[in-house]
């Protein structure tokens, strides 16, 4: 496990867009939030470009660049499953940056994991200025709420985006051997759920998991809880349901407790 440095007011940060062209509206707001936290923000060449080669050369620009301390990834058209086997992950490796990005980002999160050993962030920068642990409650109001099970788990958090997860199998998905996977999914129809997850673990990629954490699975349909209670439940693993799952370190150690109705997860900065 591999965490990079915290970042530090007045630290250079570089927004690029690993999924395709960012709007200029989402990368103006990106912007002002990150100089709001005291952080200087450059721009990828090409993160307004929806061409796939300039897309990796912008990443990998930023990963090799010594004054850049971390990467935010803008919003795309959600491709970023096309780059993600073509980073350069000796340099990620060698000189860990942090990679700041939402739920788009769960395959490059999975890969730099995979290939490198790399902690990440998803969602906002604010965490990346503390080493403190994360912690989640559940909200047993929300949909997955009734998912939750009982026991405690203690293992690397992974996952994110059920789709880009499932799309990660066979190729950069890692091993799920004494794992905690996180879980969420958006406009995926209850069918589209349960082949994924029963592709998943028939194919023995959730093997040895030690638990489950579930976030929101919105506009999914009506059944859809119904597939996580059979497909989730048969792992016989402590599962905890109604997770906000924003702002939240992955590729670090996790500590899952459904008894207490709190996830905690190790911060991915050193």
């Amino acid at each position: 496990m591999v965490r990079p440095p915290r970042l530090r007011a007045g630290d250079e940060v570089r927004l690029v867009a690993p999924g395709g062209a960012a709007s200029h509206d989402d990368a103006g707001a990106a912007i002002a939030r990150l100089e709001g936290l005291g952080l200087r923000v450059s721009i990828g060449a090409y993160a307004f470009q929806d061409d796939e080669a300039q897309r990796v050369e912008d990443v990998n620009r930023a990963l090799r660049d010594p004054g850049v301390r971390a990467l935010v990834a803008a919003r795309g058209s959600g491709h970023e499953h096309r780059i993600a086997g073509r980073l350069d992950f000796g340099t990620a490796a060698a000189h860990p940056k942090l990679l700041i990005a939402g739920t788009d980002g769960t395959i490059l999160h999975l890969a730099l994991w995979e290939r490198s050993g790399l902690a990440g962030l998803r969602g906002d920068a604010t965490a990346a200025f503390s080493t403190e642990p994360a912690v989640v409650a559940s909200d047993p109001k929300a949909a997955t709420g009734e998912l939750t099970t009982g026991g405690r788990a203690r293992g690397v958090l992974l996952g994110g985006d059920q789709d880009q997860v499932a799309a990660a199998a066979g190729w950069m998905l890692p091993s799920m051997s004494g794992a905690i996977l996180l879980l969420e999914a958006d406009g995926l129809g209850a069918v589209h759920v349960d082949r994924q997850l029963t592709m998943l673990r028939n194919a023995g990629r959730l093997d040895g998991l030690r638990g489950i954490a579930v976030g929101r699975y919105t506009g999914c349909g009506t059944g859809v809880l119904d597939v996580l209670h059979d497909r989730l439940g048969a792992h016989g693993v402590p599962l905890l349901g109604g997770l906000d799952l924003a702002n939240l370190p992955v590729g670090t150690m996790a500590e899952l407790d459904a008894d207490a109705g709190t996830l905690t997860v190790d911060a991915a900065v050193s």
